[in-house]
C-alpha cells in the first residue's frame, strides 16, 4: 500500500469514535460515487457546502485520503481531475469496506421475531421470518434525518408549477368539453376529480424516473470502461446491503463489485440500481412528501410502492421503474406474472395485499403453497397489533388506521370476484432492463423482437381493407360493405419486425394513447408485411391514411418498398409484396423517446382509426 495513503488511514485512527465512523462512512461513499461513475463530472466533484465535507472536515486525517488519491481543490470545491488514476481510489475503498463503521437505523427485533407462528416446515418458516425482517426495515424511511436528506434532493418548486400547468390544462380541457356537449354524458369529468397531490406525485415520478435515477443490468468496467455481465454473487459484510453482485468485463476481464443496497442512504447519492434500489428510494422520498407510502413485495421477484390517497381512500399503485400509475393488473396482464404472495409494509402495518393485482383468484390460490394461510394472517395481526399497542403509539392513529384498514379489506374482499372489470383496459410489458433480461424472467414475450407476421391481402378479392385502433389496440380486416372479415389484439400481432423496444404508452392523465420508442433507444423501428398469394393478382392501388404527433425536432418517417415478379414494373403497380416502414428518431433530453409519437389517439375517442391500410388488387 502506498505509505502517504496510509499514513492517513491512521490519522483517521486517532479521532473519537463517532467522528471517525462518520468520516470513514463518507470517504466511502465518495470512492464508491466514483469507481461505479469514473466518465460522470458530478461524481468527481465535491462541493465544501457538501454534508459529505461536513463529516470530513472534524476529522483527523479524513481530508488527506480525498488529497492523497488525487482530489485538487477549486473554487467553491474539491475535484478529482480526468488523468487522475483511479488506483489509490480503489485500495481506499477496499480497506474502508472492511474497517468502516456504517450507521444504520437499529429496532430492537426480539419482540417481533418471538411472534412467529411455530412451524416445522423450514421454507415457511423462512417466508414468515423474511416478513419480520421486512417490517422491521421498513422503519428506515421513517428516520427524520434521512428524510431530509432525501427532500433536499427533490426540485420541490419545479415540480409544482409542473403540476399548476398540468391543472390548469385538464381544467381548459373540462371546460372545451362542457361547452361542446349538448347533452351531458354518463361519466362527465369534473373539475371537482382533479386530484392535486396525485398529480404533484405523478409529477414526483417522472422526474425520478428520467432525471434522478439509472436502472443499471449491469455496471461499466471501473478500469477500461467497457461493458461487464453477470459473473457470480457474494454475501455482503456491510450490513447495508444484502448481497454484492461480481460482474466480468467483457474487454479487460476485470472484476467489478456492484452491491445490492436495500438501505436507501447511500442510493440517494449513487442513484443507481434495478427494482429493488428503484422502489426503496421512491418509498423513501414519498414519506419525505409527507405522503403515507408503503413498500410492496411481490414474491414473484419485483417491488414497488403505494401511497394512501385521502381524495378517492384507497391504495394507489405506483411503479417508479415503468413510470405506472394505479394499474395494478399489470404484472399479471401485461407482464404474464404467475403471482401468489404479495405483501405491503408500511410504519403502521403489514397487508396482504395480493388480490389487489390478481383476477385469477383459482390461480393464485393454487400457487400459494409456501406457508398456511392461517400461519400467514396470524403473523400479520400480531405484527400489527405489536407495532401499534407500542407505548408510544398514538390513539388517534391507531383509530384512524383501523377505519382506513376496513376500507381496504372491503376493496379486496371485491376484487376477485371482478374477473370482468377491465376488459377494456390494455396492460404493456416490461419495459425496464435488457430485452434479455425481461425475456429471461418471462416479463416480456419474443413477439416484441419481431412478430414476423405478413398479411395475405389477396385471400379476400381484389380489396383489402385494414384497420387499426390504438384505443381498443385491434386490427380489423373489412370488406367492401364495412363487414369485419378478421380481428387480431395487440399492435404487435399484426407486425413483422420490431427495433427499438417499441411499446403502447397510455397517459392516464392526459387521456392519450400512441406507440412511441423505448427510453433507452435512440431510434425505432415496426414494418408490416403486405403479400399476394394469388399468382393471378397485383397490387394496382396503396393507400395509408395515419396519425403522427412529433415534438421538439423528433421525426417519424414512413417508408413504402415494392417487391416485383417483373423487374420492369415501375413503382407499386404491379407489386407481388410490400413492406411498410415506419421510423423513429430525434427529440431532446430525457424525454426524447417520447418525442416521436405515432397513432396519437385520445382514449375517449370510440372509434377511432389511427392506421388504415387500403390496398386495390388487379388481375396480371
Amino acid at each position: 500500500m502506498d505509505q502517504d495513503l496510509q499514513r492517513c488511514l491512521n490519522l483517521l485512527k486517532e479521532n473519537d469514535e463517532n467522528v471517525r465512523c462518520n468520516a470513514e462512512s463518507a470517504l466511502f461513499t465518495v470512492c464508491q460515487n466514483i469507481l461505479s461513475h469514473p466518465n460522470d463530472k458530478q461524481f468527481r466533484e465535491v462541493c465544501l457546502d457538501d454534508p459529505i465535507v461536513e463529516k470530513l472536515l472534524p476529522a483527523i486525517g479524513a481530508m488527506e485520503c480525498l488529497f492523497d488519491i488525487g482530489f485538487i481543490e477549486a473554487a467553491d470545491s474539491l475535484i478529482l481531475p480526468p488523468e487522475a488514476s483511479l488506483s489509490k481510489l480503489q485500495a481506499l475503498e477496499n480497506l474502508l469496506s472492511e474497517t468502516c463503521c456504517i450507521s444504520t437505523v437499529t429496532v430492537d427485533n426480539t419482540a417481533a421475531y418471538n411472534l412467529l407462528p411455530k412451524t416445522t416446515d423450514p421454507k415457511e418458516r423462512a417466508f414468515l421470518t423474511k416478513i419480520v425482517h421486512e417490517f422491521q426495515r421498513i422503519m428506515h424511511f421513517d428516520n427524520p434525518i434521512l428524510q431530509k436528506k432525501a427532500r433536499k434532493l427533490i426540485p420541490i418548486t419545479e415540480l409544482k408549477i409542473a403540476t399548476m400547468n398540468r391543472i390548469r390544462e385538464l381544467q381548459a380541457r373540462i371546460k372545451l368539453s362542457k361547452e361542446s356537449l349538448e347533452e351531458p354524458t354518463e361519466r362527465q369529468y369534473k373539475e371537482s376529480d382533479i386530484d392535486t397531490e396525485q398529480l404533484f406525485l405523478m409529477e414526483v415520478m417522472h422526474w425520478f424516473k428520467y432525471k434522478f435515477f439509472t436502472w443499471v443490468d449491469s455496471p461499466n468496467c471501473s478500469a477500461c470502461l467497457g461493458s461487464c455481465e453477470y459473473n457470480d454473487v457474494v454475501r455482503s459484510e456491510d450490513p447495508r446491503c444484502s448481497t454484492i453482485e461480481i460482474h466480468k468485463c467483457t474487454n479487460c476481464k476485470a472484476l467489478v463489485k456492484f452491491p445490492r443496497y436495500f438501505d436507501p442512504e447511500p442510493l440517494l447519492t449513487l442513484r443507481r440500481g434495478r427494482c429493488g434500489e428503484w422502489a426503496n428510494v421512491f418509498t423513501l422520498l414519498c414519506r419525505s412528501l409527507g405522503y403515507d407510502s408503503r413498500f410492496v413485495c411481490d414474491q414473484t421477484d419485483h417491488v414497488w410502492t403505494e401511497v394512501w390517497s385521502i381524495h378517492e381512500k384507497r391504495w394507489i399503485h405506483l411503479d417508479p421503474c415503468e413510470d405506472v400509475i394505479d394499474r395494478p393488473l399489470m404484472y399479471e396482464k401485461g407482464w404474464k406474472k404467475k403471482l401468489s404472495y404479495i405483501i405491503a409494509y408500511s410504519k403502521d402495518e403489514i397487508q396482504d395485499v395480493t388480490w389487489r393485482y390478481t383476477r385469477d383468484q383459482v390461480g393464485v390460490m393454487k400457487r400459494r403453497n409456501i406457508c398456511s394461510e392461517n400461519n400467514l394472517l396470524q403473523l400479520i395481526e400480531s405484527l400489527n397489533r405489536h407495532r401499534q399497542c407500542a407505548a408510544n403509539y398514538s390513539a388517534s392513529r391507531r383509530e384512524y388506521l383501523i377505519k382506513r384498514r376496513l376500507l381496504e379489506l372491503v376493496e379486496l374482499i371485491h376484487m376477485p370476484n371482478e374477473q370482468n372489470s377491465d376488459v377494456h383496459d390494455n396492460y404493456q410489458e416490461r419495459s425496464t432492463g435488457s430485452y434479455k433480461w425481461r425475456l429471461q424472467r418471462g416479463e416480456v414475450s419474443q413477439a416484441f423482437s419481431g412478430r414476423n407476421y405478413s398479411w395475405d391481402i389477396s385471400k379476400n378479392g381484389e380489396t383489402f381493407h385494414l384497420n387499426y385502433s390504438v384505443v381498443k389496440d385491434t386490427y380489423q380486416v373489412l370488406n367492401g360493405e364495412g363487414r369485419i372479415l378478421e380481428q387480431m389484439s395487440g399492435w404487435q400481432s399484426g407486425v413483422n419486425e420490431v427495433e427499438g423496444g417499441i411499446f403502447r404508452k397510455t397517459e392516464n392523465d392526459w387521456k392519450m394513447v400512441y406507440l412511441v420508442r423505448s427510453p433507452e433507444a435512440t431510434c425505432g423501428q415496426v414494418k408490416w408485411n403486405f403479400v399476394v398469394s394469388n399468382p393471378n393478382l397485383c397490387v394496382s392501388k396503396f393507400y395509408l391514411q395515419t396519425v403522427i404527433k412529433v415534438f421538439h425536432e423528433a421525426n417519424v418517417t414512413w417508408q413504402l418498398k415494392a417487391f416485383f415478379d417483373n423487374t420492369d414494373e415501375n413503382l407499386l403497380e404491379g407489386a407481388v409484396k410490400i413492406i411498410l416502414s415506419v421510423k423513429f428518431s430525434g427529440g431532446q433530453g430525457d424525454c426524447a423517446w417520447q418525442h416521436a409519437q405515432i397513432f396519437r389517439e385520445s382514449l375517449e375517442v370510440k372509434e377511432d382509426r389511427s392506421f388504415i391500410v387500403n390496398i386495390e388488387l388487379k388481375k396480371r
